[in-house]
């Protein structure tokens, strides 16, 4: 068997080793043998060809450990580390926890479609919120291997025979490092799926509410400017204990009204609105994903631009709640400290996204910085048509 040829899978060793004889196997040469060889194969092969078959896989970890010392002292152990990344980095256990809890999320998908149940689909939305922090830990790895490629594909071969020994690891590391992009394009379209049946729900809630709300929103100032003009009569009045009773009454129906408001369009919180706008622009710039979420993404933006402008409008009006009502039992202090416009949320927001995906993306799935200029210009502006200068 020539040098030049590769080594053997490892699932074809395993059907030599039930079909050769032990002198066959014997006659293999230790350097084509798989690296990563299972310490139960002996175990299960043929008793007859066990002892030979041990002292092949003896011979052959001679044989690569050999190699490895010689790689090392040739290109130091920055090298040799990139190359070891490319026989563990599908088995990470980073990687085997995702893997294992997005094949599970795929599983509750195919029972809330076939049940349309509502339970379904809000386990379904929670574990997606809990994986916020696994996708991170995985792009992390994947940037990892981004920086192994480079780094082999940057080492010019010092021996003739050490050129395919560096292909080939570039090549593994290209392959995993594209697997884990499909992975996560994967869980990018499930969260797209199942979070623009949340978003498009809560926008039908707080749409239903506006009629009420505005209803709320001139009884309380009602009672406000009724409150103010008692406020000038316990000035000039003899009365002050009656005028009292009157004011606190009415900063009770104040606080009561304010309370039932607030309660019934129930606050948008900025760890949603940050979980959704990941969702709208991951699915929009990945590379695997962007042409597969064209027909779903009108409806999911449009939710989220009217979802930012009223979680805009619900902090300026906490905060003008407290300017005029100082009695409210709220922070006041906490109330006031918002996000001004929820086109400087979005600006931070872009901010901080582009910071991360310099650090994040793979050479399997560029995302162009341009890209994401395009669609910070898009969301900005769409807000700014379908929010600032209009009554929603």
């Amino acid at each position: 068997m020539s040098n030049d040829t590769p080594h053997i899978p490892l699932d074809v060793f395993r059907k030599m080793i039930e079909t050769m004889s032990a002198d066959e196997l014997a006659q293999l040469p230790p350097e084509k043998l798989p690296e990563k060889i299972p310490v139960d194969l002996v175990d299960e092969a043929p008793i007859y060809s066990r002892s030979a078959l041990e002292s092949l896989i003896l011979a052959s970890n001679s044989y690569h450990l050999q190699q490895r010392m010689e790689l090392q002292e040739r290109y130091g152990e920055e090298v040799m580390e990139a190359m070891d990344r490319s026989k563990t980095m599908l088995n990470t256990a980073t990687l085997r926890v995702f893997k294992n809890k997005l094949d599970d999320m795929q599983k509750v998908r195919k029972r809330w479609h076939e049940t349309r149940d509502k339970d379904k689909r809000d386990l379904l939305i929670k574990s997606i919120k809990n994986m916020q922090g696994q996708v991170l830990d995985v792009r992390a790895e994947n940037a990892r291997l981004t920086q192994a490629i480079r780094t082999l594909s940057g080492t010019k071969p010092i021996l003739a025979t050490d050129a395919p020994i560096l292909e080939e690891n570039i090549s593994q590391l290209k392959k995993g490092s594209e697997y884990i992009e499909r992975r996560l394009a994967e869980f990018f379209l499930l969260r797209l799926e199942a979070l623009n049946t949340e978003m498009q729900q809560r926008y039908k809630e707080i749409l239903s509410f506006e009629e009420e709300a505005a209803i709320l929103d001139h009884e309380i100032e009602s009672l406000r400017e009724k409150l103010e003009r008692s406020q000038n009569v316990w000035k000039r009045t003899f009365k002050r204990d009656q005028a009292n009773h009157e004011m606190e009454e009415l900063q009770t129906l104040i606080s009561t009204l304010v309370a039932e408001r607030q309660s019934k369009e129930g606050a948008i919180s900025e760890n949603n609105l940050t979980i959704w706008l990941d969702t709208i622009v991951d699915a929009s710039v990945h590379p695997f994903t962007r042409d597969k979420v064209q027909k779903v993404m009108g409806v999911a933006r449009r939710a989220l631009f009217y979802l930012l402008s009223k979680y805009c409008a619900q902090q300026e009006q906490s905060a003008m709640q407290i300017a005029r009502n100082p009695f409210l039992q709220v922070d006041a202090k906490q109330a006031i400290k918002y996000m001004l416009m929820s086109e400087e949320f979005i600006l931070d927001y872009f901010t901080k996204k582009k910071s991360k995906n310099a650090a994040w993306i793979s050479d399997a799935a560029q995302v162009k910085m341009e890209d994401l200029d395009q669609l910070e210009k898009d969301i900005l502006s769409e807000l700014k048509r379908s929010s600032r200068f209009q009554r929603l």
